[in-house]
């Protein structure tokens, strides 16, 4: 009986045309945030520590400073949507998108970092909806080891990772083009699986309440853990998760300076 078959490895030639996607989605990213609110310098040098405050009343405000393994806005927000405790104000919510759960909007008077974001904040602030300070495309210094942190709620979330590699852009379009991202680590033809996400079925053309008659069923929950390997320099041997988080911070690291 037909089964999904997992690749051994990946080398650079089966790698070089995710980047490329996840390339171009993020220079349309790019491009829609500049349009909204121009790029600035990014100036934030090694010796300066960025702070980032949440301001939620009627909590006092909270000052989040970058550490070692993550910048300030990912600590501000790892934060404010904890479960616990005190009770989180935010939410990361299905769609990917950050949520107050009082319903309120969050404006930059709510979150506000005292230095410019690099082009890796800049990019994640504007998919999480999250206030922009002052965006750059600047490159910051683990960036070339694509060791960017986020929370896990949103490292965990499929619809943000589906959008990422479809400029910005989610439903069906973006779970089909998540889906084809996964195409090349399966030694299955592509048309003979879909991808379970939920209580959907997702094929290279469609997105379907049922799985077409005879397809193979890959569940997300279980392919983002499954072990792959990336014959290629930063990518190693990681869960298809991880692995797919390092396509999209290649993806930001060309397109930053």
């Amino acid at each position: 009986m037909p089964r999904i078959r997992w690749k051994a490895q990946l080398g650079a030639q089966d790698l070089a045309p995710l980047v490329a996607t996840a390339s171009a989605s993020i220079v349309a990213i790019q491009a829609a945030i500049d349009a909204h609110q121009a790029f600035v310098p990014y100036n934030a040098g090694g010796a300066q520590q960025a702070v980032t405050t949440v301001n939620w009343p009627p909590q006092a405000p909270a000052r989040y400073a970058t550490t070692m393994q993550r910048h300030s806005e990912m600590v501000a927000l790892a934060a404010s949507t904890a479960a616990a405790p005190p009770p989180p104000i935010w939410d990361v919510n299905a769609a990917g998108v950050v949520v107050a759960n009082n319903g309120h909007v969050i404006t930059g008077a709510n979150y506000v970092t005292n230095l410019p974001h690099c082009g890796y904040c800049t990019v994640m602030l504007w998919m999480l909806g999250l206030p922009l300070g002052l965006p750059t495309a600047g490159r910051y210094n683990f960036a070339i080891n694509l060791e960017y942190s986020v929370p896990a709620n949103v490292f965990n979330n499929v619809e943000l990772l589906a959008r990422l590699f479809n400029s910005n852009a989610g439903g069906n379009a973006a779970l089909i083009r998540l889906k084809r991202m996964v195409n090349p680590f399966l030694q299955n033809p592509s048309a003979e699986w879909v991808l379970q996400i939920g209580a959907v079925f997702v094929s290279d053309a469609a997105v379907t309440p049922a799985a077409p008659p005879g397809a193979l069923i890959l569940d997300w929950t279980e392919a983002a853990g499954h072990p792959v390997d990336v014959n290629v320099q930063n990518f190693g041997r990681n869960t298809l998760l991880t692995t797919l988080w390092k396509i999209v911070y290649q993806g930001i690291y060309d397109n930053v300076s």
